[in-house]
């Protein structure tokens, strides 16, 4: 499912609130995964088929468990709060960029 935030784009300066995530990349022995985010100025216009906007690759700790579906551990994971004491240098960039996202119906692209 889809994720629901505001998010400036920051190579172009135009906001987007509709993000698709697109690849998931399991990274077994080092317990890390990478996921790949599309982001749209609106779910109109990822409904129409546009090409989006801007595409986020965000590193996260951990992997899926044994089953799990590897959109919905990327979604899980994306939208959860940053630690209350954290040190900002030490984390890989955009990490808590999707922090507190909603997760949103799925939509059907023509």
């Amino acid at each position: 499912m889809p994720l629901k935030k505001n998010v400036e784009i920051a190579s172009i300066g135009v906001p987007a609130s509709f993000h698709v995530v697109r690849r998931v990349t399991v990274d077994l022995q080092l317990k890390q995964s990478i996921v790949e985010v599309a982001s749209f100025y609106n779910r109109e216009v990822a409904q129409q088929g546009a090409q989006s906007i801007g595409i986020a690759t965000v590193q996260v700790e951990g992997v899926p468990g044994k089953g799990e579906d590897l959109t919905r551990f990327a979604e899980r994971v994306l939208i959860e709060p940053p630690p209350e004491r954290i040190d900002p240098s030490a984390l890989p960039p955009n990490r808590f960029v999707f922090s507190d996202a909603d997760v949103v119906p799925d939509i059907t692209v023509p």
